[in-house]
Formats: structure tokens, C-alpha cells, sequence
């Protein structure tokens, strides 16, 4: 594994956990708004992690799910981070308003299937994980995909996503190709709740 993949550590919710990465050179944070998640941001952590980690905004990135541009707008009034996450079943419109309102990089979430043929375009990036089945929450839902038959038909930039954790994280980046991985729950004790040696061992597990 080389020092070039990049790390999003999603659904962080604790400044030393965050302060923790930072040092490490995770390249990112990523801060869910999405309120039915164990991992949801309200605006007084909000405001703490804008006290503490202002000059760093560039590694911070707001997850939403199906918002609203006030609900964005909102949000990046309290910290201004730099990427916005897209991760219901927002449409090219929405996608095009939101960059044209905010002038920001983004990132939406696909399934696997939908990546191979997808026609959006202005997205920085595609977080690719498992589609959530019917009565669960929006995101991977700590589900793997079958890397192996994964494809980049179009070359799109992507990102790697759902159920890595220490013991698979290797092996997804081998059969994908991929530079650029995105954890939550497998570097976690329990939902939403981050745990310092998780990270470390992922960690040296994707750079040794």
C-alpha cells in the first residue's frame, strides 16, 4: 500500500478524536447532518469543532442527505468546510444549484451498479458503497460490495466505501484500484463512537 491513499474518517462527533486525525494526516473529516444518524452533528458540536478547527476547513467535509440549500447554507454559516456530501437521491438539478449557490467541491454517494452508467457530472468525487436496502438508513449501512467485479468504465473519480475495516480494508484497495477510502463504523467501538486504536490499526494496515 503506498503513502498516496487518501483517508476520510466519516461520522466524526468528537474534537479529540478529530484533533487525533488531524495529526495523523488523515485527509478527511467527515461530519454527518443527517438527523435519524447515531452520528448526527448538532449545532453546538458544531460551533465547538468551528472553536477548535477553523484553519483546518479544508479537510472537512458535511454530509447531507436529501437538504434543502437553506439546510446547507445553514449549517456552513456556523463552519465554513469545504466540501459538501450528497448522499440521498439528489438529481443533476439539485447538484448544479448546489454548486453554483455554495462554489464548493462535491461528493455524492452511488451504489455500484448506478457508478457503472451514471450521467451526473460536476461531482469531485463518487463515494461508492452497497444500496441501502428499503428499511434501512441512507449510506453503507456497514455493508461490503463484491469489489472484485468492480469497473471505471468512465475513469470517474472515486471513493472507495461500506464495511472497511482493518480486516478487509487491503484487499478492497487491491481489487479496485482505488486511492481514495472512506471508514465509519469499522473504526468504531459502537455506533457513533469513534475509537482511537481502530483508527491507528487501520491506518498502518493501509500504509505498511
Amino acid at each position: 500500500m503506498g503513502k498516496n491513499i487518501k483517508i476520510k474518517i466519516c461520522g466524526q462527533n468528537n474534537p479529540a478524536i478529530i484533533n487525533h486525525c488531524l495529526d495523523l494526516n488523515i485527509s478527511y473529516q467527515g461530519l454527518i447532518f443527517y438527523e435519524k444518524s447515531p452520528r448526527f452533528i448538532d449545532t453546538d458540536t458544531l460551533a465547538l469543532i468551528n472553536q477548535y478547527f477553523k484553519s483546518h476547513k479544508d479537510k472537512f467535509v458535511g454530509v447531507f442527505v436529501n437538504p434543502s440549500i437553506d439546510e446547507i447554507k445553514d449549517k456552513l454559516e456556523v463552519f465554513d468546510f469545504d466540501t459538501i456530501q450528497l448522499h440521498g437521491s439528489e438529481d443533476q438539478k439539485f447538484i448544479n444549484k448546489v454548486k453554483s449557490y455554495f462554489k464548493k467541491k462535491i461528493y455524492k454517494s452511488i451504489s455500484p451498479e448506478d457508478f457503472k452508467t451514471t450521467e451526473l457530472i460536476d461531482v469531485d468525487q463518487f463515494l461508492i458503497e452497497a444500496k441501502p436496502s428499503s428499511n434501512q438508513m441512507p449510506g453503507g449501512n456497514n455493508k461490503t460490495w463484491d469489489w472484485s467485479d468492480f469497473e471505471n468504465f468512465k475513469k470517474l473519480p472515486f471513493i472507495l466505501s461500506g464495511g472497511l475495516n482493518v480486516t478487509n480494508i487491503k484487499k478492497a484497495i487491491n481489487l479496485t484500484g482505488t486511492d481514495f477510502v472512506d471508514i465509519n463504523s469499522g473504526v468504531e467501538e459502537q455506533p457513533g463512537e469513534k475509537s482511537l486504536t481502530l483508527i491507528d490499526g487501520i491506518i498502518s494496515s493501509i500504509y505498511n
